[in-house]
C-alpha cells in the first residue's frame, strides 16, 4: 500500500472515532448554549482549559514514550507495563491530593460554592489520563474494531447523559438546570470507557522495570515542558481573561469567545484525528531510507487539506455560527465572527508544527521541542497581559496566530540542523496564501443570499483546482510511490 492511502487508512481507522467525539463534544457547547447564558456556561469552559494542562502532565510524555520504545525494544508489553504503572501512581497520587485540597482548588479557580465541580473534575483527569496509555496500546496492536467501539461507547453515553440532564431531569427531578451534570456525565462515560479497556490492559501487561521507567521518562520529560508551555499557548487565553477583564464582563466575554473558539475546532478535530494516524506512522517510517521524503509528502498534503477546511469554514462562518449557536446573547459580540478566521488560521499552522516535530521525537530530541514551547508561552503571556485588557478576546485570537506561526519558523529552522527535510516552502506558502485570498475575495464581495453561497462555491472549486495541480506537480518531483 502506498504511503498517503497508508495514512489515510490509518487515520480513517484511528481517527473517525475521535473525530467523531471531538465533533459531537464540539456540537454539545452548542446545545449548552441553548439552555445555558454565556455567564452560565463559563465554568464549564474555564474547567475544561484547566484540565488541559492536567492531561499534559498525569500522563506525562508516557504515550509518546510508548510509541518510541516499543519501537526499539522486542517486548513491547515491558514497555507498555512500565508506562502504564507511571501513569496509574501518578494519576492516584493527583486525585488524592485533588480531594484532600478541593475547597481550596474551587476558591482559587473562582467557584468557592461550586466545590463538587473540583471533585467530578478530579476523578475525569485520573481516569482520563490512565486510559490513554490503553488506547494507545490499540493503536499499537492495529485493534481499530475494539478502539473504535470503545471510544463509540463513551461518545454515545455522554451525549445521552447530556441530554437526559439538561434537558429532562431538571423537569422530573423539579429542579434547575446545572451546568455540574456535563461533568457528570462526562465522569460515567470515562469509567464506562476504561471499564471496557481493563480486559486488554490485563491481557498485554508485562513486567515493569525501573531501569526501563529511567530510559522513558528520560525520553518524556521534556514532552511535560513541551505539553504545559503547548496548553498555555492553547488555553491560557480562556483562563487568563477571568483576571484581566473587568469582573462585570469577564464571565460574558468568556462564554462568548469559547463559544465561538469552538468554531474554528473543526480544523482541530482534523488534526487531531491526523495526529492519531500520523504518531505511530511516522515512527514506523524513521528507520527507511525514503523517511524524510516520505514525511515532506506528508506535509504537502496536509497543508492541501487543512487550508481547504481553512477556506470552507471562514467562508461559511456566519451560517455555521447561526445555525449551531441559537442564543442570540452570543452573537450580540462585535468580535465574536471575527476570530473565527484568525483562529482557523492559528490551528492550520499548529498543525504544520505537529507535522514539523517528528525530528526531535525520532532523535530524542525532546528538550529542544520544549525550548521551543516556551518560547511560545512565553510570547502567549505576554501578549495576553498587555493587549487583552485593551483589545478584550480579538488580541487573544491575534496572540494565538503569533505564537503558533512563530512556533512553526523556530521548528523549521531547528529541524533543518539537526534533522534536515526538504520540504517545499514555496509550494506550501502558495498553497496557503490562495486560500487566504480566496476567503478575502469572498468576505468582501457585497453579494447576500443564493448568489453569495454560488461564488463561495465557485472559490472552493477553484482552490481545489489550483490546490491539485501544485500537488501533482510536486508529486512527479519525489521518486516514491504515492
Amino acid at each position: 500500500m502506498n504511503i498517503i492511502k497508508k495514512l489515510a487508512s490509518d487515520t480513517a481507522i484511528y481517527g473517525i472515532p475521535s473525530i467523531v467525539g471531538r465533533f459531537i463534544n464540539f456540537l454539545l457547547v452548542f446545545f449548552f448554549a441553548a439552555y445555558f447564558t454565556p455567564e452560565l456556561l463559563a465554568p464549564q469552559i474555564e474547567f475544561y482549559a484547566y484540565a488541559a494542562f492536567f492531561f499534559v502532565v498525569l500522563p506525562h510524555g508516557m504515550e509518546t514514550a510508548f510509541f518510541n520504545f516499543s519501537r526499539k525494544k522486542e517486548k513491547y508489553k515491558d514497555v507498555f507495563a512500565t508506562a502504564s504503572l507511571s501513569v496509574g501512581i501518578i494519576a492516584l497520587l493527583f486525585l488524592g491530593l485533588v480531594q484532600l485540597f478541593r475547597v481550596n482548588i474551587a476558591a482559587f479557580v473562582g467557584y468557592p460554592n461550586n466545590v463538587t465541580y473540583v471533585i467530578w473534575f478530579g476523578f475525569i483527569l485520573a481516569i482520563d489520563a490512565y486510559k490513554s496509555i490503553p488506547y494507545a496500546l490499540l493503536r499499537y496492536l492495529n485493534r481499530p474494531k475494539r478502539f473504535a467501539f470503545i471510544k463509540s461507547l463513551g461518545i454515545v453515553l455522554n451525549v445521552g447523559l447530556n441530554i437526559f440532564f439538561i434537558v429532562f431531569y431538571p423537569e422530573i427531578a423539579g429542579i434547575e438546570r446545572s451546568i455540574e451534570y456535563v461533568f457528570i456525565s462526562n465522569l460515567i462515560a470515562s469509567a464506562v470507557e476504561l471499564l471496557f479497556l481493563l480486559p486488554n490492559l490485563i491481557k498485554n501487561t508485562g513486567k515493569s522495570s525501573y531501569s526501563l521507567w529511567t530510559e522513558m521518562f528520560k525520553y518524556s520529560w521534556p514532552l511535560i515542558i513541551l505539553g504545559l508551555a503547548g496548553m498555555v499557548n492553547e488555553t491560557f487565553d480562556r483562563i487568563s481573561m477571568n483576571h484581566l477583564l473587568p469582573k462585570e464582563t469577564a464571565k460574558y466575554e468568556i462564554g462568548v469567545y469559547g463559544t465561538f473558539y469552538r468554531l474554528s475546532m473543526i480544523m482541530t478535530i482534523f488534526i487531531q484525528a491526523f495526529r492519531y494516524a500520523a504518531e505511530p506512522f511516522f515512527f514506523a517510517e524513521a528507520d527507511k531510507k525514503s523517511s524524510k521524503a516520505t514525511y515532506s509528502i506528508v506535509m504537502d498534503y496536509f497543508v492541501f487539506a487543512s487550508s481547504g477546511i481553512f477556506l470552507f469554514t471562514a467562508l461559511f462562518k456566519s451560517e455555521i455560527a447561526h445555525l449551531l449557536i441559537r442564543n442570540d446573547q452570543f452573537h450580540n459580540h462585535p468580535d465574536a465572527l471575527a476570530i473565527v478566521p484568525i483562529l482557523l488560521l492559528a490551528n492550520l499552522f499548529l498543525g504544520v508544527f505537529y507535522n514539523l516535530s517528528i525530528w526531535y521525537k525520532i532523535n530524542d530530541k525532546t528538550l529542544i521541542g520544549a525550548y521551543i514551547s516556551i518560547v511560545g508561552a512565553v510570547i502567549t503571556i505576554a501578549l495576553l497581559l498587555i493587549f487583552v485588557p485593551i483589545y478584550g478576546f480579538l488580541a487573544a485570537a491575534i496572540t494565538t496566530l503569533i505564537v503558533y506561526f512563530v512556533m512553526v519558523v523556530i521548528s523549521y529552522v531547528l529541524g533543518q540542523k539537526y534533522y534536515p527535510i526538504k520540504y517545499n516552502l514555496k509550494e506550501l506558502t502558495l498553497i496557503i496564501a490562495i486560500s487566504f485570498i480566496l476567503y478575502y475575495v469572498g468576505e468582501n464581495i457585497a453579494i447576500i443570499g443564493l448568489a453569495k453561497y454560488s461564488v463561495n462555491a465557485l472559490l472552493l472549486i477553484v482552490y481545489a483546482v489550483l490546490g491539485i495541480s501544485i500537488i501533482n506537480r510536486l508529486r512527479k518531483k519525489i521518486d516514491l510511490p504515492l
